[in-house]
């Protein structure tokens, strides 16, 4: 049995109130994640200007090698390097065909003379 002069020590909440404080907070996140930026997008959206640029090729291709490798070392599981770069060079390499582009099979980088 309650005393008679006993007080709760919180003031119990109204559900309605929590409930309505919860909905807003719930709208706000939601838009929140709709105006958040897609990393993605905006780096799409850069390389397509860097590529309408006067940029030189061969540092954007630098650029793009040295993102492509970060990405590889502190994104990707170590055990999962080798098989990741061996998709990426063989998207490469089939991109690169369908444009007429592809090296022949002779065609190495493992000798200076061929690097030039």
């Amino acid at each position: 049995m309650v005393p008679p002069d006993w007080t709760p020590l919180m003031k119990p909440t109204r559900k309605v109130r929590t409930s309505r404080v919860v909905r807003k907070l719930s709208r706000q996140a939601a838009q929140a994640a709709a105006q958040a930026p897609d990393p993605l997008a905006d780096l799409s959206a850069v390389i397509k200007l860097a590529l309408q640029s006067e940029t030189d090729p061969y540092v954007m291709l630098g650029v793009l090698v040295e993102g492509m490798t970060q990405t590889l070392v502190t994104r990707i599981p170590p055990e999962r390097h080798r098989s990741t770069l061996a998709a990426t060079l063989v998207t490469l390499r089939q991109r690169l065909a369908d444009r007429g582009a592809a090296p022949g099979p002779k065609d190495r980088c493992d000798q200076p003379s061929s690097c030039n």
